[in-house]
Formats: C-alpha cells, sequence, structure tokens
C-alpha cells in the first residue's frame, strides 16, 4: 500500500516503513510547546530517514489517523488473499465511490 502525504510532496511504500508514529512537532524558536502533533513515516537501510505525512491539531486525532492506516492496509491486505470474483466486487465498489484502496491519502484535517 501507498500512502500519499497531506502536502502530496511525498509517497511512502508501507511496506517499506520502519516505522509510523504521532509525535509532537515545534517550531525551533517554542521547542517546548508543539504547534501541532504530526504522523512520521522512517525508513531503515544504510541510514534512518523520515518522512513527515501530516499535521493534525491533537494528539487524539493523529493516533486517529494511524488507526485509520492501519484499518487501509489490513482491508487491503485481504483484498490480496481473497477469491478472484471477491476481488473483483470489491474493486467495482471502490471504483464506483472513486476510492483506490491500494492507496491512502493523508487526510487535511
Amino acid at each position: 500500500m501507498i500512502i500519499v502525504s497531506q502536502d502530496k510532496s511525498e509517497i511512502v511504500n508501507f511496506d517499506e516503513a520502519f516505522r509510523l508514529y504521532a509525535d509532537n512537532w515545534s517550531d525551533e524558536d517554542f521547542p517546548t510547546e508543539p504547534n501541532c502533533f504530526c504522523i512520521r513515516a522512517e525508513k531503515s537501510g544504510d541510514h534512518m530517514t523520515s518522512a513527515f505525512l501530516g499535521e493534525y491539531a491533537t494528539m487524539k486525532r493523529a493516533k486517529e489517523v494511524l488507526l485509520e492506516i492501519a484499518t487501509h492496509n489490513a482491508t487491503f491486505n485481504l483484498f490480496k488473499c481473497s477469491d478472484t470474483e471477491k476481488q473483483k466486487r470489491t474493486l467495482e465498489e471502490f471504483l464506483k465511490k472513486g476510492m483506490m484502496f491500494d492507496i491512502y491519502e493523508m487526510p487535511e484535517k
């Protein structure tokens, strides 16, 4: 599954992410007070890289988005394990709604 960042500037392959997590984000001028709560993805390799996927007003909302990502990925994995007829029906339903369930777009709010 692919995750598209909130500002559409980054794409992260869920299967290649070392971890996804909610974090405080602060401006350098005010490092002790979070401006927002964000979701980051880390990828491990020769060196650890981090992608900023989205920002939210509360930690509660950031955690809700993390759960949405996990649920979306579980649904996609279930689809991949389904028989061909069920995949066809499911795909038709998603396409009618204008959705691609192998892509998760970070919500704006």
